[in-house]
Parts: C-alpha cells; structure tokens; sequence
C-alpha cells in the first residue's frame, strides 16, 4: 500500500467522514509527525487563517495538514461544516502543497473526495493504487497552476485576474485592465509585482501563450488563425514572442508536442487536399 513519488514514500491508512456538531467551534486534532490529514469539504461553512487573516471557506476547499500542525475547527453553528478525511503516512515532513487550496471546480473536489471514501471502504480496491491516485491528485490539483487565486491574493488582484482571464484573447492592456478593477496604473503594476512576481504586460503574453501551445498541440487550425485567436496582432508577433517565451517557433512546437507527430505531413495534406 505503499509508492514512491520523487523518492518519497506515502502510505494511505483510512478514508472517513466527519459531520461537525451544531457548535461554533470543536476541538481540533493535532496531527503527529510522519503523517498528513487532508481535509475536503463536502458541505457548510468553515472560518480558517489564511495569511493572518480569517476567512470563510465553503464546500471544495481542501485543507492539507502536516505533522504538528492542526485540523479545521472553527465553524458556523447553523450550517456546521461536512468533510471527508484522508490520512497518510509519510516518510517526511515536507508537505508538496499549501496548506489551503481551492481546486478550479468545487464539485471535482467533492467527487474525488467521495470516490476515494467508497474506494477505501469497497473492500476490492487496490491500496496501493489507490494511495497513488489519491495523494498525486491532490498534490496536483493543489499546486499553484491548479489552485483557484483566491485564497493567495487580495481582493483588487483578483479583479484584476479575472478580467484578463475573460479578455486577453482581446485587445487588452494595463490601463484597461485598471480601469475594469478600479485600480489605478501603479497600484496594478504594485501588485503584480508583489504576488505575481511579473508585469501585467508578461503575465497577458503568459496565457494567450498558454493558450496556443494547447491550440498548436490537437488539431489543425492554421497558425496564423491560432495567432488571431490568440490575441495576437499579427503572425509576425506572435511568432516573434512564442519564440522568445519557448525558445521554438509555433511550427516547430506543433511539430514536436502534436499528437501524431510522424502523420503530421500527412494530415496536412489531407487537409489541402479537402480544400481544393
């Protein structure tokens, strides 16, 4: 029941489900070292700090605790909070994950929790397989990539977020982005330095590049079209700034990460063909 993940050993060792009481606080459990308690809620309200402030957390949100740190406690006494738990054994006390995540869907948080509770308890599992599956999803859907901004950011940032995630296939810029949060110009670019470690202008050519090596990976969509949906001026920008971001041009990276990279040609001539 055990694997090995980057040379650490982790060890599943029960799955179970935990209906908080109508009180507003229990007492919490102190997790002992060479293990992990993940905590996810399935449902009512929960009060955790979080960067020295306290905050409301509600069904999805995942809590990921180490040896010596403590179980959630604190909750709303008409609505106490449900959560599934699972506890591993470790071989450190290197957690791989924050401590409080919220995953890009609260409904996938839940299912993955429920899957795991029926799981453990079916008694035809595959431990083993289990612990793997179990731990490396959290450990991923934890990450920061995959993590939902909320809990790291303060509010104005996450205005700010969410208006380039809905708008950078457009034509989009500071002032704009400012503007739709209520921001000014220099608190913006503060604030994308502080937390984000970048410029807004960076972090905007960050996803409209994510989003071609996705389109650039499956299918056959012309690159200039890519370029266009992308949010990209010109087929000579965008080949000019995905060079300088992946050290390859959009042809040579469609060429290496597409699906069928040795039916390239093939499909591209198929492709012509159909066209004529």
């Amino acid at each position: 029941m055990t694997f090995i993940m980057k040379e650490r050993k982790v060890q599943l060792l029960r799955v179970g489900f935990f209906a908080c009481p109508n009180v507003k606080r229990v007492s919490p459990a102190t997790i002992s070292p060479s293990f992990e308690c993940i905590e996810i809620l399935t449902g009512g309200k929960l009060f955790f700090e979080v960067n020295g402030e306290v905050k409301q957390f509600e069904r999805g949100a995942v809590f990921w605790h180490k040896g010596g740190e403590h179980t959630i406690c604190e909750t709303d006494a008409n609505d106490p909070y449900r959560c599934i738990v699972l506890y591993f054994k470790v071989d450190d006390g290197n957690r791989p994950g924050p401590r409080v995540s919220l995953w890009e869907s609260s409904d996938a948080a839940v299912d993955f929790a429920t899957e795991c509770h029926k799981a453990f308890h079916s008694g035809c599992a595959d431990m083993e397989a289990l612990s793997d599956y179990a731990y490396s999803t959290i450990r991923w859907k934890s990450s920061p990539h995959q993590s939902s901004v909320e809990i790291a950011f303060p509010e104005p940032l996450q205005r700010a977020l969410t208006y380039i995630q809905m708008n950078y296939t457009s034509a989009i810029d500071p002032e704009n982005i400012a503007e739709k949060s209520n921001l000014s110009r220099p608190y913006l670019f503060a604030l994308f330095r502080e937390y984000m470690k970048t410029t807004p202008y960076h972090y905007i050519l960050q996803q409209r590049i994510g989003k071609a090596k996705l389109l650039l990976s499956g299918g056959l969509t012309p690159i200039k079209e890519i370029a266009l949906l992308c949010g990209f001026d010109s087929l000579e920008v965008f080949y000019r700034q995905f060079k300088k971001e992946t050290n390859l041009t959009p042809a040579d990276y469609r060429k290496k990460y597409s699906a069928y990279p040795e039916s390239w040609g093939r499909l591209c001539a198929l492709q012509n063909l159909k066209g004529k």
